[in-house]
This record gives C-alpha cells, structure tokens and sequence, in this order.
C-alpha cells in the first residue's frame, strides 16, 4: 500500500516538472520567434532600408508583449510623409521623448521603419584563431542563427511535450511520430557536423597552401584540458601582430619546446582570412569524431524495433 503511494507521489512529481519545462520551453519558443522575426525585418532593412530623420510625436513605454522585458525600449510614433507610423526602438543609452528626432531606416516595398543597426565596435584587443573551438555557424548571418535558435528551441519542446502526452494518454501513435522526428533530427544533425568538419579541414588547408610564412614572438602558452578523467590536451600560444593579441593552436612538441626558452614560433598568416596557423599544426582527426557519432545514432534509430516473440502459456493438464 505503501509502495504504490510512492509510485503515484513520484509519477506525479515527474509529470509536474515534466509541465513546468513545458511551459518555460514554450516561452523561449514565443522568444526565439521573435528575436527571428527582429532579424529577418533587420536584414531587410540592411539589404534595402533608406535612412529617414523623423520627428516623434509619441513616446509610449507600456509594455505590450512579453520580449518588452528584455531591454530598454519605447514604440514611437511619427508621421512620414503625412501618413502615421509605429516602430519599436531599443537603446539603453538613448531615452527618446516627444519631440526628438531620431534616424531609422524605411524599407519602401514592405512600407516599415526599423532601428538602423548598431555600429561595429573598436577592433578587439584579442583575437582566437577560428581554428580554436572551431564552428561554421560563425559563417551564417545572424538572421540564419536565429531561425537555427527557434528550430533547436521549437524541438526540444516538441520532444518534451510529446513525451508528456504520452505518459498521460498511452498513445502509441505519440511515440512513433516522436521516433520519426527524431529520425529526422538525427539526419539532419549528421548532415550539419559533416559539413562543419569539411569546413574546417578547408579553412585550415587554406591557411597552409595560401598563408604568408613569418615568425613572431611568443608571449605566453596554454594547456587546455578537455575534461577531468580524460589526459586530452590542446595547445594554444599567444603573440603580438599590429598592436592585437593573437592565439594560435600549437602542437604538443611546440609548446614544450616554446616553454624551454625559446619563444620563436614560425606561423602562416592568411590577409583575406586574417587568420593565422602554426607552421606545423595537424588538424588531427576530432573533428570527425561529432559526424560519425551522429551517423551511428541515426543507423540505430533507423533500424526496425523487432517485436518480442510472444511466450505460450503453459497449457493446463490433459483431461
């Protein structure tokens, strides 16, 4: 009796926060929806915006939607042309009011205004070679990241929701479609891993065959490890190069010899990358390492669920 108020106690501590993520993931799902919607509206502004002075004649900073908290933010009002238009601004060092004039930029075929977008900061007192926790979403506009965001987040929820429904409902039709989105995801995840590793191998050939070799100075290096129970070690070295610092992977023998006093390392440098590489940097092969797990996962999540063969039950005496 006791036993089975312990198993009801459980099951429903689990469905509660089973419920709860539910609901924080579909709030980041209304988010991420948004922060896309922001920057698709932003890269067509970029692509076809035309920067107009207006006059702002309404300044209201009543909250209206959820993603209001995020920032600091005023829905402005303005006439352009004689007609009425609204358009959200954020800026967290600019307090507009009425009679302010502000630039935004007019978007003619979809007739909006949006915020012109932020000026590049300074140039960074530090850069990290792309080749250090390497990613080929660096390459992908920030429109492309933010639809990746939504469909990562859109996923998650689908995966949790659907796992809820079944445990409340028993359906099994609820678990094969999971099963069939998972497939799908798998695929997919195979797909982008493969190609970020061939990216990688590329930008890294690049730097060999088309890099200026140098030496510079080394001014410091570092062992990174990659976890506690494992002895896997990278290596990075840090120089000068026009007033930046710069890190650079190093293989093992260049850092115990750039440790042992001798600071000259000899590098390639790649002006239209700019990006540099160790002269005698091996890309290795751990980048192959996500494709290949992925691809295993989605050959076993492909392969037919054999049904368990059905035990006879043990037939009563003969009369």
């Amino acid at each position: 009796m006791l036993q089975n108020l312990f198993r009801l106690l459980g099951r429903v501590y689990r469905l509660l926060w089973t419920c709860i993520l539910v609901a924080l993931l579909s709030v980041a799902t209304l988010l991420t929806w948004h922060f896309y919607q922001q920057e698709h509206l932003a890269a067509q502004l970029n692509a076809g915006g035309q920067p107009v002075t207006v006059r702002v004649e309404r300044a209201d900073r009543a909250p209206r939607a959820l993603w209001d908290g995020l920032g600091n933010f005023v829905y402005v009002g303005f006439r352009y042309q004689g007609r009425p238009y609204e358009t959200r601004f954020v800026n967290d060092t600019l307090w507009l009011s009425e009679g302010d004039r502000v630039t935004l930029l007019y978007q003619p075929r979809l007739d909006v205004f949006g915020q012109a977008p932020v000026q590049p900061v300074a140039r960074p007192d530090r850069v990290v070679s792309r080749l250090i926790g390497w990613t080929a979403v660096a390459d992908f506009t920030r429109e492309t990241k933010a639809l990746a965001l939504f469909i990562l987040v859109s996923v998650a929820l689908f995966f949790v929701g659907s796992g809820l429904l079944a445990s409340l409902t028993g359906l099994t039709v609820i678990q094969a479609l999971a099963r069939g989105v998972l497939v799908i995801c798998l695929g997919m995840g195979a797909l982008f891993f493969t190609y970020n590793t061939v990216q990688y191998y590329r930008y890294a050939a690049q730097l060999q065959r088309h890099g200026q070799p140098m030496e510079v100075t080394v001014v410091d290096t570092d062992r990174v490890s990659h976890g506690r129970r494992t002895s896997w070690y990278t290596y990075q070295a840090t120089f000068r190069f026009k007033g930046q610092e710069r890190v650079v992977p190093i293989e093992r023998a260049d850092f115990e010899r750039l440790n042992a006093q001798n600071s000259r390392l000899a590098v390639r440098y790649d002006p239209t990358l700019n990006d540099f590489i160790s002269a005698d940097y091996d890309p290795g092969l751990s980048e192959l390492v996500p494709p290949l797990f992925l691809g295993l996962l989605l050959v076993l999540a492909i392969r037919p669920v054999r049904p368990r063969p059905v035990v006879p039950a043990a037939g009563g005496g003969a009369g």
